[in-house]
């Protein structure tokens, strides 16, 4: 009979850790749909779906994009890896919906849906630029692009003659003002950097590094996660990076 009582204990406690597991689950389950129901701009500003997306969002972070940004998200300008936790976007604004479409198809990651519209030409090579014809520079050339740039930056005693060559060069010869605008000031809709913000993406805005750039171009990749993420994976990771920057500016 003993024998009887605690086999009837143990099968009555298997059920109710059973039922836990059950409610567990269905709980996890409707708190997944509920954020995949939701406009992913709008999470960061929703009770109950903030917290949890912050929380698996920097799990999801720390496993799958922390080797390239770092565990503190500020990338690396060695690498030419953008800051996460700036206000200096290199696509789209910051909005948790534009970082999912690079979290699920990339940068220049061979997915067709991924963003791709231009790459930073290197002119020190006889063809700069595959996908426009753009004349090679010379060293002189490029020694006054480099000064333009960095005039433009506040950096002082450069030659005016030297400095309104290179202002030219960019707007017209070079090409540079079709992506980063006749302004310098980038445009984050094909991912061309601010270049008159005194920040940037690779090096530190040295002569040495502006020219290494200007010759020798640029084009980093993104990895497309859209096999390697869950659909809800990819947006709480969009959401918490959305998270680190400081608010985006209301448009003018």
């Amino acid at each position: 009979m003993t024998t009887r009582r605690s086999a009837v204990r143990i099968f009555v406690g298997a059920l109710v850790v059973l039922a836990a597991v059950l409610l567990w689950r269905h709980h996890v389950h409707e708190e997944e749909a509920r954020m995949m129901r939701t406009d992913p701009d709008a999470i960061l500003t929703t009770p109950g779906l903030r917290d949890t997306a912050l929380k698996r969002g920097k799990e999801v972070f720390a496993e799958n994009c922390a080797s390239c940004h770092g565990a503190d998200a500020k990338g690396s300008t060695l690498k030419a890896i953008p800051d996460m936790t700036d206000d200096d976007y290199l696509y789209g604004q910051n909005t948790p919906s534009d970082i999912e479409q690079i979290v699920l198809h990339g940068i220049r990651a061979g997915d067709t849906k991924g963003w791709n519209l231009a790459d930073m030409p290197g002119y020190a090579r006889a063809i700069p630029y595959a996908r426009e014809k753009l004349p090679p520079l010379t060293p002189a050339q490029t020694d006054d692009l480099v000064a333009f740039l960095r005039a433009a930056n506040g950096n002082g005693g450069y030659d005016e003659a030297r400095v309104d060559r290179g202002r030219m060069m960019f707007k017209t010869t070079a090409g540079c003002g079709d992506c980063h605008g006749g302004d310098a000031g980038g445009d984050p809709a094909i991912g061309a950097p601010n270049l008159v913000d005194g920040k940037w993406l690779k090096g530190n805005g040295s002569e040495a590094d502006i020219r290494h750039t200007l010759e020798r171009g640029l084009a980093g990749v993104s990895p497309a996660f859209i096999h390697r993420l869950s659909g809800y994976d990819a947006r709480v990771v969009a959401v918490y990076t959305a998270s680190l920057h400081p608010p985006t500016k209301p448009a003018q």
